[in-house]
Order: C-alpha cells, then sequence, then structure tokens
C-alpha cells in the first residue's frame, strides 16, 4: 500500500470519528510552480489556515466542528501532507514563504485573505504582512516559530537542523509510541493525549514521506540553527511595528519555544494585537477547542464585519 493511501485511510477515519464532511482539492501554485493540496470544510466567511511544521491540514479538524460561519480552507504546505516537496535555502525562505501566500491568495481568489496561522504557518503570516497588506485579519496561535526575538530552537526540533540526521529522525521506522512521544515533546503532552487517534496516524505517515522528510529538514537547517534561529528569520522591532494587520495571539503558557509573557514585549510593538493566554502547550486548539474557537470567532467577528454579516 502506497504512503499516500495510507494517509488518506488515516484521514478518512479522522473525518468519520469528527463527524464533517471535509472536501480535498488541489491549487496550482502559479509563481512557484507547485500543486498543494486542500482540505475544506463549512459556509460562510473565508479563512485560510496553515498548519505548523511537521504537521499537514488535517490538524485543524478538531477546529472544523467548532468554527461556525466560516469556509475553512487548510492548506497542505509544501513539503507537507500530500502536497507537492520543495528544497530550502537558508536567506531565501521569507521570499518564498511571500510568493507563496500570494499564489494561494491567488488561487483562491482572495484579494485579502483572513488567516488562521499556527507556529510555521503563523510565521509565514506575519512574514507577509510585514512586507504587504493582503493579510486581512490574523489570528496566531502558538509561538510563530521563530518569527519573534527571544524563541528558542529545543528537541525534537534541533535534531532537524543537523544535516543528513533529519530525514533520518522523521523517516525513522519508529513505533507508534515512540512517534507519539517525539510529538509530545514539540507539541506537548496534552495536545497528543487529546488529539484524536486518525490525526496522530496521518501525521506520523505524512512525516514519513522522502519528500515531506527533505522539505522538513531544509526547511529548519534554513531558518535555525541547532540552538537558535537564523538572524534573518527573526522579525526586526521595525517591521513588527510595521505589521498593521489586526493579529490576535492565542498562545499556551506552557509553550516550550516561547513563553507568552516573553513574547508579550515583541507583540506589544504590533500596534493592533492582542494577546490570549490559554494553559497548554505549543497547541492549545487540541485541548481547548471550544474556547479557541471562540476566541477566534471573536477577533474576526470584530475585524471583518462586513464579511460576517
Amino acid at each position: 500500500m502506497t504512503s499516500e493511501r495510507r494517509i488518506r485511510e488515516a484521514e478518512a477515519e479522522l473525518f468519520a470519528a469528527a463527524g464533517v464532511p471535509v472536501e480535498e482539492s488541489y491549487l496550482d501554485l502559479a509563481t512557484l510552480g507547485l500543486r498543494v493540496r486542500m482540505l475544506s470544510c463549512g459556509r460562510g466567511l473565508p479563512v485560510v489556515l496553515l498548519h505548523g511544521v511537521s504537521l499537514s491540514a488535517a490538524a485543524w479538524v478538531p477546529l472544523f466542528t467548532a468554527l461556525e460561519g466560516c469556509r475553512l480552507l487548510a492548506v497542505d504546505l509544501p513539503g507537507h501532507g500530500l502536497s507537492d516537496p520543495v528544497e530550502y535555502r537558508r536567506g531565501h525562505v521569507r521570499d518564498h514563504a511571500h510568493r507563496l501566500l500570494e499564489d494561494i491568495f491567488d488561487a483562491l481568489q482572495l484579494e485579502r485573505a483572513n488567516v488562521i496561522g499556527h507556529s510555521l504557518g503563523a510565521m509565514f503570516a506575519l512574514w507577509h504582512a510585514a512586507r504587504c497588506g493582503r493579510v486581512a485579519s490574523l489570528v496566531a496561535i502558538g509561538d510563530p516559530a521563530v518569527a519573534l526575538p527571544g524563541t528558542r530552537v529545543r528537541m525534537p526540533l534541533s535534531l532537524l537542523t543537523i544535516r543528513g540526521l533529519g530525514p533520518a529522525v522523521l523517516r525513522s521506522p519508529s513505533p507508534r509510541s515512540v512517534y507519539r512521544r517525539l510529538l509530545a515533546q514539540g507539541l506537548g503532552h496534552a495536545e497528543v493525549a487529546a488529539a484524536p487517534a486518525g490525526l496522530l496516524e496521518a501525521l506520523r505517515l505524512s512525516g514519513r514521506r522522502p519528500q515531506n522528510a527533505r522539505t522538513i529538514a531544509s526547511l529548519m537547517r534554513a531558518i535555525d540553527g541547532p540552538r537558535r534561529p537564523r538572524p534573518e528569520s527573526v522579525l526586526t522591532s521595525a517591521e513588527l511595528t510595521a505589521i498593521t494587520t489586526p493579529t490576535a495571539f492565542i498562545w499556551g503558557t506552557e509553550d516550550p519555544y516561547l513563553s507568552p509573557d516573553r513574547a508579550r514585549p515583541a507583540i506589544a510593538q504590533m500596534p493592533t494585537a492582542t494577546l490570549h493566554k490559554l494553559p497548554a502547550g505549543h497547541g492549545p486548539w487540541l485541548v481547548h477547542t471550544s474556547r479557541t474557537a471562540a476566541l477566534i470567532q471573536l477577533h474576526f467577528g470584530r475585524t471583518a464585519p462586513a464579511l460576517t454579516r
């Protein structure tokens, strides 16, 4: 059985358990020349969802059942899930992220987009918002990767920054219990305990695809050193003050990479940003799904009223 078929079977179990109709489609990205997969659900305000590193669009399925009044458009980022792979190079990731979001918004025919991003996806959205105004409103869940000053690179992600070791770690034929322990280090023990079995299996299989493992390892080497982010990955004070996109941060108090309190000075430099703390790790929507959904709806209700009526 192919890895793609096994991923689809795990996702089918996830969708059935959630009891939500999920549509699958593909977007052709004109500038980057890539094809990315999208999972969509619901009706109403279009919202683009961007997942974190080593995850996939399926990670958002718990929110699919809780967010009402939205057309949720969850994209598998390149080299994740069932999207085309890429090879990231140091010094070029920001430009890639900018062109990626421009291509996604164009493919969806969105002149301006409301975005929910987790970790890597939130970093891509913040980088984009610092450069142009097509992100109309943003919800950043968890520490946005290494976009803000003070973020630590730690296990297990630090392993992925070592050339040759990253793909081997991701593709290792380890038991499911070992994968759960590694994921819990990076995402949070409560998050992994709360995650549906179908989601965990889909993520495990996705990370083991050879093209995904190579993409993720190249990305981690490009944006991070073994202990600290690459300087070019971190937003400067000038960039933070230039982000006028209304942004709500939903942050776990036990986030292993950067605590919300340590992030507060950087967030305060963004003129329209707010911070909400939840008792969780790096994936608070998995632990507090209803509360996260309520905060998202509150934010979009305030920042996109014309679209939510």
